[in-house]
């Protein structure tokens, strides 16, 4: 007699029937029932794990394509936090199979111990799963909010808009969580505990029809205790959260209004525009839908799923699956967009233009223009070496409307690249005494002038701290500093109030923190210093000396700025901005490349600025600690793949993007200009000054790494010997640099075991140095001929060699 047969017996009390007691169904109803189950949290686990890993690449390809700032990444350690977790969980719990043979109380009773550990993840869920990504996540809403915000209101409201619907989508997966606890977990914890105090004997043999009804529960024959939902149950939920056209309109409004304010108002650096206006529709799409699942099931939960006979979706719920399934492939779309804004930022395949003849000047050409067709309104470019500009040009339009085309004279707003020329006239003017860079801010402004809610510390804040970022004041500008607009024209009394109301981030010298603010005073100081506005100070100082003809603080009448333009989207809508909230020390300068161009090579050769003067501006300031801060005076100090340590500054705002860096040691540097607010152009401006130092100078080691490069385009392997593709022909490998290939490969095997070959093929730079030889670009290859004579060939190696060689690995 079936299960079903032995219920309906017990429940009818059918005295006619006669009813026998079949163990062996009893035990395969619960072995199944716990197979189910078992199988139930493993696929879960799969798809959080699998989840969770897939993530971490999509995550750095967001966050290098979108040059997303550092707490983006912290959600990277919270991802593998949680698939560790897991992996771990499952293998000190693990879900075991039940075996055949094992008595009916050793199956229930291994139920139960997986059941009681479920609930335990589940009750405990906040802790493990959902406040590590929580905590990172908020950290960049806040990084993001306080960086795009111009006054504390913006920031609370973008910041406390984001918390909330981080809270909402959290609290929903823990009510989600516990709810299963609560309706299926501790239900079925009851149940198996009743089955074995029966099993037992320690209840009497009259409640065999409770148990008889529990092993029905645990199976699922009843259609509502089951692990699975059946169809029946999915259409029947589906069309108690969308009963009617009502519920579509509620979701499907504000996702199209969404996507429209992030089509027509989209942030700066934050991706392309088709990217943005996906996340914009994705959030209040997630909210409207998950706000009507909650009220579905807060009126629906005293009324349990029928799970019989045959449901049919009604058809407003069908269009909001199909909306989903829509919204679903857009945002797959609006991240794979993000790869190729990357790859287009990137350029193709622009290699070593260092000779700077007419076939390199061509190249870097149409390497910006491909650039410029797919995402800026123009780009300005210039190159200069040893004191000279070898490369200069512009392609696209400063204004799109008239056609009017960019030239290398074309003038562009800047923002905080005027950060680096605030630093040089602070220098100078230090060199003149008329300031002193280690004098307190506070002892040039009026005495009744406090800076920070703790003034005895802000009276401490130095002009050097001003200028390299670590006085502790804050990023953003906090309010209204003038009420004109056209120009600069600071109303000092307004910067005095806002600097007594901000609240240092950290101690002065302490720590650094990016400071609108602070380099905002530091140009005010230095006009109370000399007795004159900052834009007369640059025009004596630095543009009358240096012959910076097209160079000025905003609002000079010999200025006429490219037109700037929100991003390149249909053309692109014409964007300005307020000058309000902003102050000219920080991020005023209108100029051209050619005028940059003639700043970088006053600051790689002494001239108007002397090598004392060059030091102080150059020099990396150390924190207490004794930690490299990452600021020069003015500049960041970073590093490129072979190229070692440069100095750069960026700059961007709604309507403009610049760059502008050098290599010291190289003595060659780059500027570029945009008029758009994004992409920014950083990733180009450092990828022409690498290209732009000859091979012969170029590192293939530094203390960041080793170049990427390779002298083949394949390696494969016979008798654990390298057979390589040289020229689209395979050899024999001997020796390289005449390092015999047995000894380079005894000690690849030595240092990285079984992943030596890889190694060889796609990282020959390190293998060669971390055996003690240093390569050159121009490496020397042993060939073995057809007939056995060894030829010795030199090849130079490049990056599209090692990209070759990748893909030949991949493609075997």
């Amino acid at each position: 007699m079936s299960l079903d047969k032995y219920q309906q017996a017990w429940k009818a009390e059918a005295s006619q029937v006669q009813v026998t007691f079949d163990a062996d169904l009893l035990s395969k109803e619960v072995q199944q029932s716990h197979d189910t189950f078992r199988s139930l949290i493993f696929w879960r686990d799969v798809r959080e794990v699998g989840t969770s890993l897939v993530m971490i690449p999509i995550w750095f390809v967001m966050g290098i394509g979108m040059s997303l700032p550092w707490t983006w990444y912290l959600t990277v350690p919270a991802l593998l936090w949680i698939a560790g977790f897991m992996l771990v969980d499952r293998r000190r719990h693990p879900q075991r199979p039940s075996d055949p043979g094992e008595p009916l109380l050793f199956y229930v009773k291994e139920s139960r111990a997986q059941v009681e550990h479920q609930i335990w993840l589940l009750r405990n869920v906040f802790w493990w799963y959902l406040l590590p990504p929580s905590i990172s996540i908020m950290a960049f809403f806040t990084n993001v909010a306080w960086d795009s915000s111009e006054s504390w209101l913006g920031f609370i409201f973008v910041a406390g808009f984001e918390g909330i619907f981080l809270f909402l989508l959290y609290g929903w997966v823990y009510r989600l969580n516990q709810r299963a606890v609560r309706d299926q977990l501790e239900p079925r914890r009851i149940d198996l505990q009743k089955l074995i105090t029966y099993l037992e004997g320690e209840s009497p043999a009259e409640d065999s029809s409770e148990m008889i009804d529990i092993v029905s529960a645990l199976s699922g024959t009843d259609g509502n205790a089951g692990l699975s939902p059946n169809w029946a149950r999915w259409a029947e939920n589906w069309n108690r959260i969308i009963p009617s056209w009502r519920e579509v309109a509620i979701i499907l409004v504000p996702t199209l209004v969404g996507a429209s304010l992030g089509f027509r108002f989209p942030l700066t650096d934050m991706g392309p525009v088709f990217f943005q206006s996906v996340v914009a529709a994705v959030i209040p799409f997630e909210i409207a839908f998950f706000g009507l699942w909650y009220l579905s099931y807060r009126r629906h939960k005293e009324h349990p799923f029928s799970g019989k006979g045959s449901v049919r979706l009604n058809t407003p719920a069908i269009v909001t699956i199909v909306m989903i399934t829509v919204i679903s492939t857009l945002a797959f779309a609006a991240i794979f967009s993000c790869f190729r804004e990357l790859m287009s930022r990137r350029g193709p395949g622009l290699d070593d233009i260092s000779a700077f003849v007419d076939d390199d000047i061509k190249h870097i050409d149409t390497w910006l223009q491909s650039l410029t067709d797919s995402s800026y309104p123009s780009l300005s470019a210039v190159v200069v070496r040893d004191g000279e500009i070898v490369y200069q040009g512009a392609v696209g339009f400063e204004d799109i409307e008239i056609r009017r085309p960019a030239t290398a004279r074309t003038q562009y707003h800047v923002a905080s690249v005027t950060k680096v020329f605030t630093a040089s006239l602070a220098v100078m003017l230090h060199e003149q005494g008329v300031i002193d860079l280690d004098q307190a801010a506070a002892s040039y402004l009026p005495n009744d002038v406090r800076i920070s809610t703790t003034p005895e510390l802000g009276a401490t804040i130095t002009l050097r701290q001003l200028a390299s970022h670590t006085s502790g004041l804050p990023s953003g500008v906090p309010g209204q500093v003038q009420s004109g607009e056209g120009r600069y024209e600071l109303e000092p009394q307004r910067l005095y109030d806002h600097l007594a109301s901000v609240e240092l981030i950290s101690n002065p010298g302490d720590g650094k923190e990016y400071s609108n603010l602070g380099f905002g005073l530091l140009g005010h100081v230095l006009e109370r210093a000399a007795n004159k506005p900052i834009d007369r100070l640059l025009q004596e100082m630095l543009c009358d000396p240096l012959q910076l003809n097209n160079t000025a603080i905003e609002g000079d009448a010999k200025l006429h700025p490219a037109t700037g333009y929100a991003r390149k989207s249909r053309g692109g809508a014409v964007q300005t901005h307020s000058l309000q909230e902003r102050l000219a020390g920080s991020g005023g300068l209108v100029t051209t490349t050619e005028d940059l161009g003639k700043f970088l090579i006053a600051q790689m050769k002494p001239g108007v600025f002397s090598n004392e003067m060059l030091g102080q501006l150059h020099t990396e300031t150390k924190l207490p600690s004794g930690s490299p801060s990452g600021t020069a005076l003015g500049w960041s100090v970073k590093s490129i793949d072979g190229v070692g340590r440069i100095l750069e500054k960026n700059g961007s705002r709604s309507n403009c993007s610049a760059w502008i860096g050098f290599s010291p040691e190289d003595g060659v540097g780059v500027a570029v200009v945009t008029n758009c607010g994004g992409p920014i152009v950083d990733p180009i401006g450092r990828k022409l000054l690498e290209r732009s130092i000859s091979l012969s100078q170029r590192k293939l080691v530094t203390k960041d790494g080793y170049a990427k490069v390779a002298p083949y385009t394949g390696v494969r392997w016979e008798n654990g010997r390298p057979i390589v593709r040289v020229h689209d022909r395979w050899t024999p490998l001997v020796s390289i640099d005449g390092i015999p290939i047995d000894r380079i490969m005894d000690f690849a095997n030595q240092e990285y075991g079984e992943i030596a070959h890889k190694r060889f093929a796609e990282d020959l730079v390190e293998v060669l140095s971390t055996m003690g030889h240093e390569p050159k670009w121009e490496l020397t290859l042993g060939l073995e001929s057809t007939s056995g004579q060894v030829e010795q060939l030199p090849i130079r190696m490049t990056e599209q060699n090692r990209k070759l060689a990748q893909k030949y690995l991949r493609d075997r």
